[in-house]
């Protein structure tokens, strides 16, 4: 009797280390350990102003009056950024929560949770568009590009994530 419960101790250990590593190697492993925008940064001084020679075009996001975002479009879409200025770090995990994971659990590819504190996701859509979301402190950042090879071009011109 006591042999099966060691038995058993040992499968169910096993099988949670099989399931954390698995899911720790489902996401992507970006660097977005940077200061978030100065406080009175000029949007012009978040976005890039263009990527791989495609002028950004920044618009403003219809938000609540808490919140403050901006979107960049690049080459017709073919490069999207977003940021979402909230008033504290706890209004950026809910915003991350409530309007950023329900899209990517729509996605048949895709990993989001919150660890150590930090919101992130990442997925590829239907269209195989590829995305990556996370917060900063009272920052919300979301990028997505057509393909990889747009995804990676936002990745590398985007001053708060590197690969």
């Amino acid at each position: 009797m006591e042999k099966n419960k060691i038995r058993i101790r040992f499968l169910l250990t096993t099988v949670s280390l099989i399931i954390l590593i698995t899911l720790s190697g489902c996401s992507p492993d970006f660097n977005t350990d940077f200061d978030p925008p100065k406080p009175e940064a000029k949007i012009t001084d978040v976005f890039p102003d263009e990527i791989g020679g495609m002028k950004g075009v920044i618009a403003r996001k219809n938000l609540k009056s808490s919140l403050v975002g901006f979107s960049s479009t690049y080459g017709e879409g073919r490069i999207v950024i977003s940021t979402v200025q909230t008033p504290n770090k706890t209004a950026a995990d809910e915003y991350f929560e409530f309007a950023i994971v329900p899209n990517f659990d729509k996605m048949k590819n895709h990993f989001r949770g919150n660890v150590n504190g930090k919101w992130r996701a990442s997925g590829t859509d239907e269209k195989g568009r590829k995305w990556y979301g996370w917060v900063n402190d009272n920052w919300v950042f979301l990028l997505n590009g057509s393909d990889i090879k747009y995804f990676k071009m936002a990745i590398d011109a985007f001053n708060f994530v590197e690969e």
